[in-house]
């Protein structure tokens, strides 16, 4: 379920508008957002997502979780969309993924794995500082008070996007379906999401340097047949990323002696 919030989430991370403010206008401070982020090479990343679902099922007598906490880092190539994440398959299960072009690798207990096309966790990771192509996609945009993070000068800009010109955008298409392709939301359930976001941006190179997100939307199909919602049940989730190490040189490679994932096979 994690990764159908995953793609949007950090979509909408790429993502800047308009509006004037006091001083240098959220305008003026996107624009050069959107400049630098063309001239950027790479960097470093931290993530926290916390996904809130509305109930809790109950299995073998025993109260389910509500709250799911995910925590990822790596480094990103923006020149070649090559990527290192390390994060967890599931509770317990760390995982490092390496994305090299097409081909995605999964180090699991010691040992890589080639993985499949239709076993990828797809994320837009290499597209988080590539602002300009989604600028139109924003309804409203402020510029709030500065800030001080990690030792940067930062401009904080919040924004509004507007869900229905992002929905026909691939990226955000790709939410209606689960993983093996069938449709799990609606056109409808899309637009009507709710979502705010953060952006702090350095005063000094004008680098992203942190994005909060906060998004509610209606409880789709794969939530409520797993228990955790009902028929108009709200689930909330918030991401918080926070940028480091801008432009070092990644020497990105695929791992020698990589073997094929291996295919669990369903039960008889």
């Amino acid at each position: 379920m994690k990764k159908l919030i995953v793609p949007l989430i950090m979509l909408l991370l790429t993502a800047g508008v308009f509006l004037s403010g006091c001083g240098k206008s959220a305008e003026d401070i996107v624009k050069e957002a959107i400049r630098a982020s063309k001239e950027q090479k790479s960097a470093s990343f931290q993530m926290e997502q916390n996904i809130q679902l509305p109930r809790a099922p109950i299995t073998d007598g025993r109260l389910g979780t509500q709250e799911f906490i995910q925590n990822s880092e790596g480094d990103v190539d923006l020149r070649t969309g090559d990527a290192l994440v390390m994060t967890e398959l599931a509770p317990g299960v760390p995982v490092s993924m390496l994305q090299i072009g097409d081909k995605q690798y999964w180090e699991l207990a010691g040992n890589w794995y080639e993985v499949p096309q239709a076993q990828q966790i797809q994320s837009s990771i290499t597209e988080t500082l590539s602002i300009s192509q989604y600028l139109q996609y924003f309804k409203e945009m402020k510029k709030l008070g500065d800030v001080n993070i990690d030792g940067e000068d930062c401009y904080h800009v919040r924004g509004w996007p507007d869900m229905a010109e992002m929905i026909k955008l691939p990226g955000v298409t790709d939410l209606l379906k689960d993983p093996q392709g069938e449709q799990i939301r609606t056109v409808d359930e899309i637009e009507e999401m709710k979502f705010i976001c953060d952006f702090y941006i350095m005063k000094s190179n004008y680098y992203v340097k942190q994005f909060n997100g906060q998004i509610e939307y209606r409880a789709g199909e794969d939530f409520i047949k797993h228990g955790y919602a009902e028929a108009g049940d709200v689930i909330k989730a918030d991401s918080s990323i926070m940028f480091s190490n801008f432009d070092k040189n990644l020497n990105l490679k695929a791992p020698e002696n990589a073997q094929p994932l291996p295919v669990q096979q369903p039960a008889q």
